[in-house]
């Protein structure tokens, strides 16, 4: 036991090393955005725990009906399929090693956490695919302010309104029917800054205000993710953009789905570690190229 004396003369340095660290069991987790898109696109579960490695999704031809004069005899069409979306679903997974020690030594369950995050990661990455597919559609394509492309998008060239409602009207001109509209936060929040949304003189309630976002525009739900499609563009400045991407959920993407996401484990006696692997099968692809519409805009 030291006396009085020495303790007071302890060096601030000393009293540092007497002082426990503790490690908290509340654990803060890397923020990824939730699955989002797969509800917005057609399922396809032909493949789903069967055999078979490709799926053949066919896409029905028009028939046109005219007049027919009395007595007249019906010309028959040919019902075709002579088109399909082909989707041949691959593995996708992640997977963590975690040795015996540290689960048996921690504090957090770090078994359970290990899932949680290879399941957000796997989700992640349909998110991010779905989107990439979805953006590839060339039929309807939009810029903002006076862009014909990304490489003379300029500051300012932002998401308006305006813009959203071309996108509907260009789908719509397709016999579809646009319902939802996938923006980035930087989108989302040019809407929720602009007058058609918060001044009641132009239509505009408390929505925003009170909820912080914009919900919905004509007809479309509008949905925040970080996920959307991003990119560099400009004459001479560099200028960030984001895809959004307008659609008819029903009709634009579609997900095959072979095997539904699953968990994984083995141990290792050897190394003394555990091994979590989160798997699962599937493909994506664009079901009608002109049920989708672009709308390429300069973030700020």
């Amino acid at each position: 036991m030291k006396d009085f004396e020495q303790l007071s003369d302890t060096h601030r340095e000393d009293v540092q090393g007497i002082i426990p660290e503790k490690w908290s069991k509340l654990v803060e987790i890397a923020t990824k955005p939730k699955r989002l898109f797969r509800k917005y696109v057609r399922v396809d579960t032909t493949l789903l725990n069967k055999e078979g490695d490709i799926v053949h999704i066919p896409r029905r031809g028009e028939v046109t009906s005219d007049d027919v004069s009395e007595g007249g005899t019906l010309v028959p069409q040919v019902l075709n399929y002579s088109t399909a979306l082909v989707l041949e679903p691959s593995e996708h997974g992640c997977a963590v090693k975690i040795s015996s020690q540290a689960i048996e030594r921690g504090l957090v369950n770090l078994l359970e956490d290990a899932t949680e995050e290879l399941s957000s990661a796997l989700a992640d990455e349909e998110d991010t695919d779905i989107a990439t597919v979805l953006s590839a559609s060339t039929s309807n394509q939009l810029y903002g302010g006076n862009a014909t492309g990304t490489a003379d998008l300029e500051a300012g060239d932002v998401l308006t309104p305006e813009l959203l409602t071309k996108a509907v009207r260009e789908i719509r001109k397709n016999d579809y029917a646009p319902n939802v509209a996938f923006v980035a936060p930087e989108q989302q929040y040019c809407l929720g800054t602009c007058d058609q949304f918060t001044n009641a003189a132009t239509w505009g309630d408390k929505t925003v205000q009170k909820t912080g976002y914009v919900p919905s525009w004509m007809g479309l739900v509008i949905e925040t993710s970080t996920n959307v499609l991003s990119g560099l563009g400009g004459i001479s400045t560099a200028i960030a953009y984001h895809t959004v991407i307008v659609c008819d959920s029903r009709r634009a993407g579609c997900i095959s789905v072979k095997r539904n996401p699953s968990i994984a484990r083995d141990y290792d006696p050897l190394e003394r570690k555990h091994t979590i692997a989160c798997t699962m099968d599937r493909d994506q692809g664009l079901l009608n190229d002109a049920a989708v519409c672009s709308i390429i805009v300069s973030d700020a």
